[in-house]
């Protein structure tokens, strides 16, 4: 068969060629350390690959989830210990406010010292993490939670509860809204709570508490005292203002004001001439809590009506703040709980990253040991392959003219 010299060259190029490609690919391997460089390699191992890169990312980003989670939770945590101090603090200033011995003034310090601890309890309430967000205002994390106001603090946030994807199928709350924590002191199971004072010469009772119109309640506490035993006047004990002045009263007639309905019977007698009726929202926040705790301790005791809002002041306020303790205690439970169950999800999703990534290694990884042996090969079957092409390509007739 006849060869042109053409077809000599052009097959020698081409051998020459598939050849470089080959050492170049190997290079490339040993460079980048992978076996795979383009899906064509492998086409089965490529596809598996992918699969699991983005398993493994999505393994990933939980681990990140879980660390934000965590440290929102610890946050949260420490702020609620130092609540807890705060009210621990308080319980013990109530104990020492009603010492029988004490004197108006004695308790007047004692309210000063409580006001320093509305003030903490509230900046902790809207205390924010280490990104700026408020802890406890629910899914509006931007808005201040508690704003100030005469008869405590309101709180503006919403209901809202954030949570973290902490794996495929479980989500943490990352801690609670601020009503959980600092509100929902019960003092009645209906709307307000109102009561007799234990001082009465009479016998009136007041019952029938109910919101006559929402739109119309300020969350302030008030007291109906009678100044005569047909007439009686409403003041509101959280401004000190007068609301209503010489009502007439007549037993079983509806009291309402301020959005407030109330009845005052005479059971069995009517109420006599200084009786007072106490009336409170029937539920509170321990900012309301301790704003009526403050108003007692700075009102003279004088008067055994006075000694008796005393006394009954200070059971009420040891009563909520026993509930909002009980409130705050819980929450640092269910946070301890996340924070040990976020643990425990760390560890599996260590575990599951290790499996993902030593899969990976399988796949995609080059064997040096191999990949040296290939190259050594590669590199002398070129140089044969050249020096071949070298000596093929020199042959001709004319080297044997003389």
């Amino acid at each position: 068969m006849r060869i042109s010299t053409s077809t000599i060259y052009d097959s020698g190029a081409a051998r020459i060629s598939d050849l470089q490609v080959a050492l170049n690919k190997t290079n490339q391997q040993m460079s980048t350390g992978r076996r795979i460089l383009t899906p064509s390699d492998d086409p089965i191992a490529s596809a598996r690959a992918l699969v699991i890169s983005q398993s493994d990312s999505v393994n990933d980003q939980y681990a990140i989830n879980r660390r934000n989670g965590k440290n929102a939770l610890n946050g949260a945590e420490n702020t609620l210990a130092s609540v807890t101090t705060t009210l621990q603090s308080v319980k013990t200033l109530i104990v020492n406010a009603g010492n029988g011995s004490l004197t108006d003034a004695d308790r007047g310090y004692i309210a000063t010292q409580l006001q320093g601890n509305l003030d903490q309890m509230l900046s902790l309430a809207n205390s924010t993490d280490e990104t700026g967000n408020y802890m406890f205002s629910g899914f509006t994390n931007t808005v201040l939670p508690y704003v100030k106001t005469a008869n405590g603090a309101n709180y503006v946030g919403d209901q809202g509860q954030r949570f973290v994807q902490a794996d495929t199928s479980r989500q943490i709350a990352m801690g609670d809204v601020g009503p959980a924590i600092f509100g929902n002191i019960r003092t009645s199971k209906t709307a307000f709570a109102v009561a007799a004072n234990s001082a009465n010469l009479g016998k009136g009772v007041i019952s029938g508490e109910s919101i006559a119109n929402s739109a119309l309640l300020t969350g302030n506490n008030y007291e109906i005292k009678f100044s005569s035993a047909t007439n009686f006047d409403i003041l509101d004990k959280t401004t000190g203002l007068n609301v209503l002045s010489a009502q007439p009263y007549t037993s079983g007639n509806p009291i309402v004001f301020d959005g407030i309905k109330v009845n005052i019977t005479d059971t069995p007698t009517a109420p006599g001439v200084g009786d007072s009726f106490s009336i409170q929202a029937g539920n509170q926040n321990i900012f309301e809590t301790l704003t009526d705790l403050i108003n007692v301790l700075r009102t003279s005791s004088g008067s055994l009506s006075a000694k008796a809002n005393l006394s009954a002041g200070l059971a009420q306020a040891n009563s909520n703040v026993d509930a909002s303790l009980s409130n705050v205690i819980t929450s640092r439970t269910n946070m301890g709980t996340s924070l040990k169950e976020i643990d425990t999800l760390d560890e599996s999703g260590d575990g599951i990253g290790l499996v993902y990534k030593q899969e990976l290694s399988e796949l995609q990884d080059l064997d040096y040991v191999k990949a040296i042996s290939e190259l050594k090969q590669q590199e002398f079957t070129l140089q044969a392959a050249q020096q071949s092409f070298v000596k093929t390509s020199s042959l001709s007739l004319f080297n044997y003219i003389s």
